[in-house]
C-alpha cells in the first residue's frame, strides 16, 4: 500500500527558498508520523539533508549523482553544486530520485540499491524514498514534488496478562527475518525478496525495565522497546513461519520472548522464579546462581509485512492463553544469560522439555495483529 501524502502548501516551502531562478528546486512531503520516524521536520534538521539523483529520459546515466539537498538559513537549497534546469528541450524530460537518510548510495543502471537493515535496532533508521519521472518542462514554481514513502516496516509489540496475575518482560527478539534486499527507485517497491537472514533484532533486552512490568494488565499495554521502534524490511515470511517440515529454529521465522509470571497479591511463582534461592532442593546443587529466573519461549511469525505499514504484536501471557512453547531448557538469568539450572513447574519440580519443534501438537498459536499505515488522511495535511 503505497504512500502518496498530502503535500505541504506552497507557502509553507517554496516561497521562502532563495535559489537562483534557473536552478532545481524541491517541494516536499512525507507521512505524519510517530516521533521516532522520519517525518518533514526530521528533513529539515538533518545536516546531511537528503540524496538526489537524476537522469534525463533519454540516457541511463545520472548528471546528478548523489548530490545532498538540505535545509539551511531557512530555505531549501543544494549542498553541493546548484543543479540547473536543462536550456534547451533536448534535456527534457527529466526524471528525480530522492532517498533519507543520505548516505554514499549508488543506483546501478536499473536505477536499483541494495540496502541492508543493521542488526542492531538503536542503528536502525526509518528510510525514505521518492521519486518525480518524466518531467517535461521546469515547473512554474522551479520546484518539484516529492512525496516521500516510508519503505520499511514498522514493528512493535504489546502484553496482556490478565487477571490477578503479573509478567515481567525481560526480552523480546525477532529472529530469522530477511535484512538485505533490493529496492528500486523506479517504481518504488522492493524488487528482490530478501536474500541475506539475520539471526536476531532485538526489541528490547535484560534486564527488566519497570515499564515491561504488567501487573493485572486486561487490555494490550505497549510493551517498551529499548531503542524504540523495530525497523524491518518488507517480507513475506509465511513459509518460514508454519512450515511444520523446517525444522531447527534457525530455519523458522519467529519472535523470541523471555519472562516470567508470578501472582500479583502474594507473589506466587507460577513461570519462572523470583528467586534462584527458591529453586527445588535449591541448597542441594552446589550452584550460586541468583537472583529471578526466567523462561525463554517462541512464537510462530507467519506474516507479510508490506512496505510503509506498521505493526504491533499483541503477545497473551498468564491469562489462561498459551504463553508461547518453550525453546530453551535451562533457566535464564536476570542478565539475559543462560544458566545450567533446567525449567521445572514451580509447585512441582517437575521438568519442562522443549518441544521440537516449537510448534504445538493441537492448537497453533497465533498473535492478535493491527496494521496502520503511516501519513495523514488527505484532509489532514502535514503542518
Amino acid at each position: 500500500m503505497t504512500l502518496m501524502i498530502a503535500s505541504c502548501s506552497k507557502d509553507e516551502v517554496s516561497d521562502i527558498n532563495n535559489r537562483d531562478a534557473k536552478s532545481i528546486g524541491f517541494e516536499l512531503s512525507t507521512g505524519k508520523t510517530r516521533a521516532e520516524v522520519a517525518n518533514l521536520e526530521a528533513l529539515q534538521k538533518s545536516a546531511e539533508g537528503f540524496g538526489v539523483f537524476a537522469t534525463h529520459a533519454a540516457s541511463s546515466n545520472t548528471f546528478i549523482n548523489n548530490y545532498a539537498y538540505k535545509y539551511e538559513g531557512g530555505a531549501w537549497k543544494w549542498a553541493e553544486l546548484n543543479m540547473l534546469w536543462p536550456t534547451k528541450e533536448a534535456g527534457f524530460p527529466v526524471n528525480f530520485y530522492a532517498y533519507f537518510p543520505k548516505t554514499n548510495t549508488t543506483l546501478n543502471k536499473s536505477l536499483t540499491a541494495d540496502y541492508t537493515v543493521e542488526e542492531a535496532p538503536e542503528n536502525q533508521v526509518d528510510h525514505l524514498a521518492a521519486n518525480q519521472v518524466g518531467v517535461a518542462s521546469k515547473p512554474i514554481s522551479g520546484d518539484v514534488l516529492l512525496s516521500f514513502r516510508h519503505i520499511l516496516s514498522k514493528i512493535d509489540f504489546r502484553v496482556v496478562t490478565g487477571n490477578k496475575v503479573t509478567v515481567e518482560v525481560q526480552s523480546v527478539t525477532v529472529r530469522n527475518v530477511g535484512n538485505k534486499g533490493t529496492f528500486s527507485y523506479a517504481n518504488l517497491l522492493w524488487t528482490t525478496p530478501p536474500f541475506v537472514w539475520n539471526s536476531g533484532f532485538s526489541y528490547m533486552k535484560a534486564p527488566v525495565d519497570d515499564a515491561n512490568k504488567f501487573a493485572n494488565q486486561t487490555n494490550a499495554k505497549d510493551v517498551r522497546g529499548s531503542s524504540g521502534s523495530l525497523m524491518l524490511m518488507p517480507q513475506n515470511l509465511s513459509g518460514r513461519g508454519w512450515d511444520k517440515t523446517l525444522h531447527g529454529l534457525n530455519n523458522l521465522s519467529y519472535i523470541e520472548v523471555v519472562y516470567r509470571v508470578y501472582e500479583t497479591d502474594g507473589g506466587k511463582d507460577l513461570v519462572g522464579f523470583t528467586d534462584a534461592t527458591d529453586y527445588p532442593d535449591y541448597d542441594k546443587l552446589g550452584t550460586d546462581i541468583t537472583g529471578p529466573l526466567f523462561v525463554k519461549v517462541g512464537y510462530p511469525l507467519p506474516t507479510n509485512w508490506k512496505m510503509g505499514q506498521a505493526y504491533t504484536y499483541t503477545i497473551h501471557i498468564g491469562d489462561g492463553s498459551s504463553g508461547g512453547n518453550l525453546i530453551e531448557g535451562t533457566f535464564i538469568d536476570e542478565k539475559g544469560d543462560e544458566t545450567d539450572l533446567p525449567v521445572v513447574y514451580p509447585e512441582t519440580g517437575e521438568p519442562i522439555e522443549p518441544p521440537d519443534p516449537i510448534f504445538p501438537e493441537n492448537d497453533v498459536i497465533g498473535f492478535v495483529v493491527s496494521v496502520e499505515n503511516w501519513g495523514p488522511q488527505e484532509d489532514n495535511p502535514l503542518e
